[in-house]
């Protein structure tokens, strides 16, 4: 045999360790030798995933890991586990973290053998050469499905960053491997006939209380079906049913199925399963420690329901052997009770050796890009930019792969949203990279964008960055003593010797540099450093260990100078660090990477626009002046308030002053001349200028940025001990200093030292993390800086002896209530928590506060246009979720009616503990119109009163019915969230209504006033009372909605407090339900169910209504008046298409609906008197359909036409009904 794989999936629960299964495996493991590897499949740790070090359940979590990797320990065998969803905490919202916890603890067992693939919660694919012609390739499926927190976008340090790029890089794999025997192992099956294939048995249905306890057998038919059917049909996540799990199995199927021979293998499902589809072979491993029902069907050639694994056999004549294994208390022992054999591939004739090829002092002439000429139009609008710089002709040298650095070997294909980007390697192992000049920004275009105009604007604003910026670079990097990588300008010739990308790569002009990544010791531009690593190593490996640190320092120096030289794309992936050990720990100083955005302008009307302070701010622009530092540098606000924390504002100055005195006039000059002489000549002047105008400002715009980092620090601990001493001074101001504590308990050196000024700082935060952390707080004074303790995992202790006048705790501890000490005169509020996720620490928290100017309208059959505008104002507040506080201010009018409705909300997240607080206030006047048809569910609307004689003035037979009243309500609500997806809202409510004289006996209102024994005209009534309101919001998108269901009850009680006000409670709920069969969704079936409730003596406009607008189409807004209500909606919405217009993407499609409700309503003799009979049966039924746009695919505009029994109207309106 040349190799060996043994597949066993969903080990994880802690039965494992008394189960024989370990021990079989172990013993074959042996047998095989050191050509083996374990593949554990995902859902390594039951039932959560792997806790936190203080959680109850660690323990057991950890040795149900433990029995795992026991099972080849010390065979020098390898062990890969691969995720599953339980390991990502069954997919919830804290399942990174979740992943993290696991990853570390099998880090911690030391063993090079045994390793968790892939890392760092990335998706892979990680690709892993075996012998006998075959490739293993790694892929965590649950990154696909996983809705929550995890890496992905530009700041990822993954290589694969989004869903688009996994497919392309695992395509990429299967063509580099053409005629190899490629094996894939995930954790989600591509086809499963179990129950996450929605295949039950018959005691499913019958039965069903036996899932959760064995022998519960409680006959319960019809009941029974309504799980196995709704994981059948609809599905969770988690099964092949669901719509994001289809089209994750299509794409991977997709790619496999060009490849014969290939094979996929995964657990998920309890059970032993062998499917093949074609070519492409399906083994199914997932009963390690349990096993569920499975059945025989498509594509099966092997099913049972059985505990066991799976041993994969590779041959050295190409072929293999599937073997399956039950091992159970049946066979203890295991018990080989399937097996097939998966002949030879048909190997690739190896391609003849290519000609001697040479491109040595060959030189080419060639522009960077023809696209970005346009006319001066086009330039007023979108900028001049360097768009002659990219049209510019410049000799370049032909890159020779063979000659260049000893001669180089094709790695793979680079990432990047941008750029095409290729990995070479020397013959001593270490990396190059050809980056294309140009730029294709389709993959950083959303999907719904590309190949329409904005593809084309962003396309176009590529000339806004100058083509060679990254050349000239390094020369002003090297005189401002920071590393830097040497790109060139070469031209990529089509060589044969680029392989599989010749087609790709052939007559680009690229760039070509160092890879800064391995042992860069003979060179200082890396500070001679033996092993650069990136950025997710370096926050690794200063967790583990308090001896290793950052150069902050040197990190200043290298962000001052992207400031200057207006570089706004710094994220975390765009750093390496040079590594530099001492006798106990490690340094680390950052190196650049990617130096494309500096001197990025900003020209033209509409950027200059869109670089406003309240949308992309960071586009500002290479201009002599800097507007707002931390604005152009938002890529960084993650990197700069982990790697930053520790400089003062001093420091800050003293780096920029450090940049005048190194940059002078003559070292920018010399940079720049690095330029091609044509390029010098369009471009060279006006950056020397800009850099020497910046250059004089650089300590203003230093200390601007600090300013605006001080605001709200971290200072972040190991998991080793460590002392954090905080002393409260006099004005405010606070001292922090972090020691370490040694083995022996006694302290060690200074990790951490700054004095934080309380004109600068609002908060501190101080995180423990790992270890037996100590807090000491000292000192008294009148006023000083908020301090957030977080203690961490471990025994932790927080002495607060400070004080600070007033009644607010200026010290916040937060912890695990268990094995944590508080000790304080009061200074200190306890926040500890038995939640694990007291301590969470997460460095990607941060969000801008933001300032947006806002727009609104509507059309309806009554009011016409409302057309208004306003502006939404958000900050941002420790663990806030989305924000600390929100308010958006609207204003809004309708010419035809003159109403106009100004209206407020304001959201404040956790204001005390877990709930907030939510304010709404609405203004409608002067004359805000509404109709009034009477009480009853049957009364009339005559729509020829406008002919009748006395009523010829009337506009509209309407208008006959319309009122105008003004309208004060101000609602407060204590708000509580539930879970993920529930929130309970309760507080105050106050209602002010006046209903105007319409000053003619013209109008229905006037009629039904005389009929009270009261003056309706006369003055307001104003109501004061309480207001609830319970929802669960489980939808897939609060817009696009496809998948999910939404359930609100809601009640109003109020009280009269003046005039003839009266006491009366209002009482509504809906529950509406949203299902697609796929995905993309074709069709979406929508059904809501509403309705609502008064008592006490109310007004009419506080009656149930039953209206046209907002329940049941084809009748007018505020048809029907009543005491009770009850509607439904049933809508079928269908997309027709997908528009791929130059103008803006978008879909089209149409809805149809049905709508149907009543009212009921009893007057003092206790009946309804618009009925004949006094008691109404009528059901107001509606029914129509419409047209639905959604353009940019970012807001939904729909047309209806509703027809009912008594019109046929017309609604045009953002978004659905419901």
């Amino acid at each position: 045999m040349a190799y060996t794989l043994y597949l066993v999936g969903d080990a994880g629960e802690p039965e494992i360790v008394n189960q024989p299964l370990g021990k079989v495996l172990r013993r074959q493991a042996e047998q095989s030798g050191p050509n083996t590897t374990l593949l554990y499949l995902g859902d390594n740790v039951y039932p959560k995933g792997m806790p936190p070090e203080d959680a109850r359940s660690r323990a057991a979590a950890e040795l149900t890991l433990k029995t795992q990797a026991g099972w080849i320990q010390g065979l020098g065998v390898r062990g890969i586990f691969v995720p599953g969803n339980h390991d990502w905490q069954r997919g919830r919202k804290n399942g990174q973290a979740t992943l993290m916890n696991q990853q570390q603890f099998i880090d911690s067992l030391k063993d090079k053998n045994i390793t968790l693939l892939p890392r760092d919660a990335c998706p892979g694919p990680v690709e892993i050469a075996l012998p006998g012609n075959a490739v293993l390739v790694i892929l965590d499926t649950q990154w696909f499905l996983h809705p929550w927190d995890k890496p992905r976008g530009d700041e990822s340090p993954c290589d694969v960053k989004n869903g688009a790029d996994a497919w392309i890089a695992i395509n990429d794999i299967f063509a580099r491997n053409a005629g190899k025997r490629v094996i894939v192992a995930a954790h989600h099956p591509l086809i499963t006939h179990g129950e996450h294939g929605g295949v039950f048995t018959w005691q499913d249905h019958l039965f069903p209380l036996t899932a959760v306890k064995h022998n519960l057998y409680i006959p319960m038919p019809v009941i029974g079906s309504i799980y196995p059917l709704y994981r059948k049909w609809f599905g969770d996540v988690q099964d092949t049913s669901h719509p994001l799990y289809k089209e994750m199995s299509s794409l991977i199927q997709n790619i496999m199925l060009q490849y014969p021979g290939s094979v996929y293998a995964a657990g998920h499902e309890h059970a032993l399963q062998y499917l093949v589809r074609d070519s492409l072979h399906m083994i199914g491993s997932g009963s390690g420690s349990k096993h569920t029902f499975v059945k025989m069907k498509k594509y099966s050639r092997f099913a049972a329901p059985v505990q066991g694994f799976v041993k994969f056999s590779i041959k050295n004549d190409g072929s293999a052997v599937a073997e399956y294994w039950q091992v159970d208390d049946a066979f203890p022992e295991g018990k080989e009770v399937y097996r097939d054999v998966l002949p030879a591939l048909q190997r690739l004739k190896p391609l003849p050796p290519a000609q001697e090829i040479s491109f040595k002092d060959k030189v080419v002439r060639i522009e960077g890009s023809k696209q970005y000429q346009s006319g001066k139009g086009h330039e007023r609008l979108l900028g001049a930019n360097y768009r002659a710089a990219w049209a510019q002709p410049i000799d370049v040298p032909v890159f020779d792969i063979g000659a260049e650095q000893g001669g180089l070997k094709v790695v793979q294909k680079g990432g990047g949203m941008q750029t095409l980007s290729l990995r070479l390697q020397d013959s001593t192992g270490r990396e190059f990279v050809l980056r294309s000049v140009e730029k294709y920004p389709e993959n950083a275009v959303p999907e719904m964008l590309r190949k329409t105009f904005a593809q084309d604007l962003v396309q176009d604003q590529i000339s806004a960055s100058h083509p060679y910026a990254a050349v000239v670079v390094p020369g002003l990097a090297q005189a401002a003593g920071i590393y830097h990588t040497n790109p060139r300008v070469v031209y990529i010739p089509d060589d044969p010797r680029l392989g599989i990308y010749r087609k790709t790569f052939a007559n680009t002009l690229a760039l070509f540099e160092e890879r800064p990544a391995g042992d860069w010791s003979d060179k200082d531009f890396f500070g001679n450093s033996k092993n650069i690593i990136n950025t997710g190593k370096v926050l690794e490996r200063l967790e583990k260990d308090n001896d290793n640190q950052v150069d902050q320092l040197f990190v200043l120096r290298s962000r001052v100078f992207d400031i200057w030289i207006g570089d706004w794309d710094r994220h975390d992936d765009q750093w390496r660090w040079a590594t530099f050990k001492s006798k106990k720990g490690e340094t680390y100083r950052p190196v650049p990477r990617d130096r494309d955005q500096a001197f990025f302008v900003n020209e033209g009307i509409i950027p200059k626009i869109w670089s406003r302070k309240w949308a992309l701010p960071k586009f500002e622009g290479f201009n002599d002046a800097i507007r707002w530092p931390s604005g152009l540098e938002f890529n960084a606000r993650y990197f700069d308030r982990t790697f930053l924390t520790e400089p003062s504002e001093e420091d800050w100055a003293k780096a920029a002053k450090e940049l005048q005195a190194n940059m002078t006039d003559d070292k920018i000059e010399q940079a720049i001349k690095a330029w091609p002489p044509e390029i010098y000549a369009l471009n060279g002047e006006a950056v020397i200028r800009k850099l020497k105008a910046r250059r004089a400002h650089m300590v203003e715009y230093a200390v601007s940025h600090y300013k605006f980092l001080a605001k709200s620090v971290d200072v972040v601990g190991s998991n080793k001990d460590e002392r954090f001493e905080v002393t409260r001074l006099p004005q405010g101001n606070v001292q922090v200093k972090v020691f370490k504590i040694g083995k022996d308990g006694d302290q060690g050196k200074t990790l951490y030292d700054r004095l934080f000024l309380r004109s600068e700082t609002k908060e501190i935060r101080l995180y423990g993390k790992g270890g037996e952390d100590k807090f000491d707080i000292e000192g008294s004074t009148a006023h000083s800086i908020l301090i957030r303790v977080i203690g961490g995992d471990g025994k932790d202790s927080l002495v607060d002896n400070s004080h600070v006048r007033g009644l607010a705790h200026k010290t916040l501890y937060y912890d695990q209530k268990k094995s944590n000490t508080l000790v304080s005169e009061g200074e200190a509020g306890d926040r500890t928590s038995a939640d694990p996720q007291v301590n969470l620490y997460d460095r990607k928290v941060f969000k801008y506060n933001t300032l947006a100017p806002l727009i609104t309208g509507n059309v309806n059959p009554d009011d016409g246009l409302f057309i208004g505008g306003g502006f939404l104002y958000q900050t941002q507040g420790f663990r806030k979720g989305l924000f600390k506080s929100r308010h958006v201010a609207l204003f809004s009018m309708a010419p035809r009616t003159s109403s106009f409705n100004l209206s407020y909300r304001g959201d404040f997240t956790d204001v005390i503990g877990k709930f907030g607080l939510e304010i709404n206030a609405d203004i409608k006047q002067p004359n805000y119109v509404n109709n009034f048809f009477g009480w009853g569910n049957e009364s009339v609307f005559d729509q020829n009163i406008d002919q009748k004689p006395g009523h010829e003035s009337l506009p509209s037979a309407v208008q006959y019915y319309r009122y105008r009243f003004e309208e004060w309500r101000l609602d407060a609500y204590i708000t509580r969230k539930v879970g993920n997806w529930g929130l309970i809202q309760v507080g105050p409510a106050i209602q002010r209504v006046e209903v105007e004289d319409p000053g003619t006996k013209d109008r229905y209102i006037s009629t039904y006033a005389e009929t009270l024994p009261y003056n309706l005209f006369e003055g307001h009534n104003t109501y004061t009372g309480t207001t609830w309101r319970f929802t669960i919001d489980k939808r897939n998108h609060p817009v696009f909605t496809t998948r999910g269901v939404v359930f609100t009850v809601a009640g109003r009680n109020m009280a009269g407090v003046e005039n003839r006000a009266a006491d009366f409670s209002s009482y509504d709920g809906s529950v509406s339900f949203y299902h697609s069969f796929r995905f993309p969704s074709r069709i979406v079936f929508a059904a809501r169910v509403g309705g609502g409730a008064n008592t006490g003596r109310y007004e009419f406009y506080q009656a149930q209504i039953l209206s046209g607008r907002t329940e049941v189409r084809g009748y007018r807004k505020t048809r029907f008046y009543g005491e009770q209500k009850l509607y439904t909606n049933l809508e079928m919405r269908i997309k027709l298409l997908s528009l791929k217009t130059y103008l803006f993407p978008a879909s089209l499609g149409v809805l149809g609906f049905h709508d149907i409700g009543r009212i009921w309503y009893k007057d003092a003799n206790g009946v309804d008197p618009t009925a004949p009979d006094g008691s109404s049966n009528v059901w107001h039924k509606s029914w129509g359909g419409g047209v639905w746009f959604t353009p940019f695919n970012l807001a939904i505009l729909s047309v209806e036409v509703a027809h009912s029994a008594e019109a046929t109207l017309g609604y045009i309106r953002l978004g659905y009904l419901f």
